[in-house]
């Protein structure tokens, strides 16, 4: 008799513990209340949902990173319309019938502009500079005490996540949204450059000039000084400086003007005087104006360059949201199809328990009569 008590409760507790996951399952609409209900289960639910929180996260930086690109868009945009409206000045004042106070109103104007296209440099999305380079907490342009506009990012761009393991360059830097190649040279030709220009090599490197010595050293892509070093030529009478390209395969020297030196230049030559101030005669204003007229029809072309290089990014960045949104939506169902109870199936589980709580009662109170005989009916 002890026996059969204790198998009827061990029976019984069974019962009440499949009632509580039924119960659970019903209410929660989970297939599982713990992981060790079901650890095959478990593993295969747990997988799916690191997944989904991975896309998830690849997923909110690339729709962040789609809004920089397309700001970057926009910003380059307005800075090529900005150029556009700079040439059609300076074909303005290039002529015989602009007089000298003319020339002052257009480089007044100009002057506004400048800082507009110093504005559009420094454009920043959600705290980020978009133009700094691998770095976006700095900003990339500043000006010193003489109104100077000097680049202080780097030559390098931040890479995003677009798949697990699978990273993509976003945007530009300050080097291909605000400066132009004034000179390009390769292996064993003569270059040239002038002091302010910025010195790039084919790897991406800076090489900066110490205008003391006539030495150039070169910095690696972190900005950090390195052993290399290659001497220059200085031209007095161009003040300009140069060397021959090293002899070795792929070797490639480009100097990279600033448009905000481009455009003092300007500013200068419309007020009639060169940089140091000095007033020049019509003659010069008009020589300057060709060669600056010239200068920025290459600064529009390298800034169409770039517009099309982002361009090229975004549809990368476009194609990779179309890609995640898919696997997410696959891995949420898997998600889901795994996880989720079977409403119909516990129903039945249920009204199952129910007849066999109905047995069971029906034996114990059979088992609670003390005459064995009525407990043998």
């Amino acid at each position: 008799m002890i026996s059969q008590i204790e198998q009827t409760m061990y029976r019984l507790n069974n019962l009440d513990k499949t009632q509580q996951k039924l119960n659970y399952q019903l209410s929660s609409k989970q297939q599982l209340e713990y992981g060790s209900d079901d650890s095959i289960l478990f593993g295969r639910i747990t997988s799916a949902q690191d997944k989904v929180r991975t896309y998830e996260g690849i997923k909110t930086s690339v729709e962040r990173t789609e809004v920089q690109n397309n700001m970057s868009d926009s910003s380059l945009k307005e800075a090529k319309t900005l150029l556009e409206y700079v040439k059609s000045e300076l074909m303005k004042a290039n002529t015989d019938t602009t007089g000298d106070a003319d020339l002052k109103s257009i480089a007044v104007a100009l002057a506004g502009t400048r800082e507009n296209l110093f504005s559009l440099a420094n454009t920043q999305v959600e705290g980020e500079y978009l133009f700094s380079g691998s770095d976006s907490s700095v900003k990339p342009f500043v000006k010193d005490a003489d109104g100077k506009i000097s680049y202080v990012g780097d030559n390098k761009l931040r890479k995003i996540a677009v798949e697990e393991g699978s990273y993509r360059e976003r945007g530009v830097n300050g080097f291909d949204a605000m400066m132009f190649t004034s000179s390009l040279a390769y292996k064993g030709e003569s270059f040239t450059f002038s002091q302010s220009d910025r010195i790039l090599d084919q790897d991406g490197n800076e090489w900066k000039l110490d205008s003391a010595t006539n030495v150039l050293t070169k910095y690696d892509l972190d900005g950090n000084i390195t052993s290399d070093t290659m001497s220059a030529s200085f031209d007095s009478a161009t003040q300009t400086y140069s060397f021959t390209v090293p002899n070795t395969n792929g070797a490639r020297f480009e100097a990279k003007s600033n448009i905000f030196d481009l455009m003092d230049n300007i500013i200068n030559t419309l007020n009639m005087v060169d940089d140091s101030g000095n007033q020049i005669t019509r003659e010069d204003v008009r020589a300057n104006l060709s060669k600056q007229i010239d200068s920025i029809d290459k600064s529009f072309d390298s800034l169409n360059i770039t517009h099309a290089d982002l361009g090229a990014k975004n549809k990368v960045f476009e194609t990779s949201l179309e890609s995640l949104n898919s696997k997410l939506t696959q891995y949420k169902k898997l998600e889901e199809t795994l996880s989720s109870a079977d409403l119909t199936e516990v129903s039945i589980k249920i009204k199952a328990l129910e007849l066999t709580y109905t047995a069971m009662y029906s034996t114990i109170a059979k088992t609670n009569e003390l005459s064995l005989v009525n407990f043998m009916k």
